[in-house]
């Protein structure tokens, strides 16, 4: 007998060496755009992994989805396929929703929590933080080859909206970089510093305050929920000299990036701009809307166009609020689906952090605050990528995988 259970220590051990790194090249690749090959060998292993786990395991995984949380996926896959059948243009919805909705939301989301489901909560929080620190290392070098080339033919640095494009995945890493403060170590510290330094100036090339509004609410969060005054003061003092230290150097350098920041006005947004402009065309089948994807918006806002000469903008260039994109896609139902799901999100990432302790707690709270960050600041501004949120409710399930089991 004790010849036998060291191997199959060894088996499991493996075994979970293999889930946790399959979801972790997942979640570093995901924002990166050109590497779709090796995507789809990340993403056909975690299918492979999740369907043997739920031929084995079928009745027992299939408990980890008996909750709201899956409810509400459900309930927007069902708002999608109706967007889908009242399309105007059909073929250009269903193109975008199997893409981003089925296989990326639902598909991703059931594979990665049946991957995950026996893995322990404490080693899926590791792996979380290890990834999302590591998309950052990989973000700062692609940041920098940009930087260098767009030097090379006269772009400054802080100057161009290029670099917009990574708010997304800054949104995703700053959590992580915040749990660093309060993990026991000197080391740690040194890193966060490290880091802390290298996303600020990541940050400041976006060049846009839907990004760092994103940024300042989760840490408020964070810093009430840890009761962390001394890191903020010691940020708005670095800032603070740093700021000055420019200004003496380059006065209109500070009051370009500052006017940069600030994006266009509300007016440009609101009255008749991006926003005002979704909203028209929303009135106009308020209650049926006219289906699902970004090609389909930017089809029907061009053909629409002619007939409001007030609008801002005589091309597409989207809704630049999620709530807005939902509701043009799907309508009433839509909307409904889309914050049935926004809500149970939060709801089931809150529970978690209240009935947590340790580094599982910090996963929670990683989860919450990317969410706030993406889904409720961030996509007032712009058109988020729903899509996104795949990474954030597969590690629920997974991290909520033992607590189901046990109740049913």
């Amino acid at each position: 007998m004790s010849s036998v259970l060291p191997n199959q220590r060894g088996i499991l051990d493996w075994q979970s060496i293999w889930n946790r790194t399959i979801v972790f090249l997942f979640i570093v690749t995901y924002f990166f755009d050109g590497i779709s090959r090796y995507k789809h060998i990340i993403s056909y292993a975690i299918y492979i992994t999740g369907l043997v786990y739920i031929v084995k395991q079928r009745k027992k995984i299939f408990r980890i989805f008996k909750n709201n949380l899956f409810l509400s996926l459900a309930v927007f896959c069902i708002a999608i396929i109706y967007a889908i059948a009242i399309s105007v243009e059909p073929s250009l919805s269903l193109k975008r929703a199997l893409n981003t909705v089925f296989e990326k939301m639902l598909l991703v989301s059931v594979m990665i929590a049946a991957v995950l489901h026996k893995e322990d909560n404490s080693k899926i929080a590791t792996m979380l933080i290890a990834s999302l620190i590591t998309t950052l290392v990989i973000l700062t070098g692609t940041e920098i080859y940009q930087y260098i080339e767009e030097y090379k033919i006269g772009i400054m640095p802080f100057t161009s909206f290029e670099h917009r494009r990574i708010s997304d995945t800054l949104i995703f890493i700053f959590p992580a970089i915040l749990t660093l403060w309060v993990i026991p170590g000197k080391k740690y510290k040194i890193l966060f510093f490290v880091l802390a330094a290298i996303f600020a100036v990541l940050m400041l090339g976006t060049l846009q305050r839907g990004t760092w509004l994103s940024l300042l609410v989760p840490a408020l969060i964070w810093a009430c929920i840890k009761r962390e005054w001394k890191l903020p003061l010691i940020a708005l003092l670095i800032i603070g000299i740093g700021l000055l230290a420019v200004h003496q150097k380059d006065p209109q350098q500070v009051k370009t990036l500052f006017h940069k920041l600030q994006q266009t006005d509300s007016k440009g947004r609101y009255d008749h701009g991006t926003q005002g402009s979704a909203l028209d065309l929303i009135l106009e089948k308020p209650i049926k809307g006219y289906g699902f994807g970004n090609d389909l918006y930017h089809h029907v806002y061009n053909e629409r166009s002619s007939s409001y000469p007030e609008w801002r903008f005589k091309k597409s260039i989207g809704p630049h609020n999620l709530t807005l994109s939902i509701w043009f896609a799907g309508g009433v139902l839509g909307l409904f689906a889309l914050y049935y799901l926004l809500v149970s999100t939060l709801v089931s990432s809150i529970k978690g952090y209240r009935c947590s302790t340790g580094l599982s707690q910090e996963a929670f709270l990683i989860l919450t605050l990317i969410f706030v960050g993406d889904f409720c600041v961030r996509a007032a501004f712009e058109t988020v990528r729903i899509e996104n949120i795949t990474i954030i409710i597969s590690i629920l399930f997974a991290l909520h995988a033992k607590k189901y089991l046990q109740s049913n």
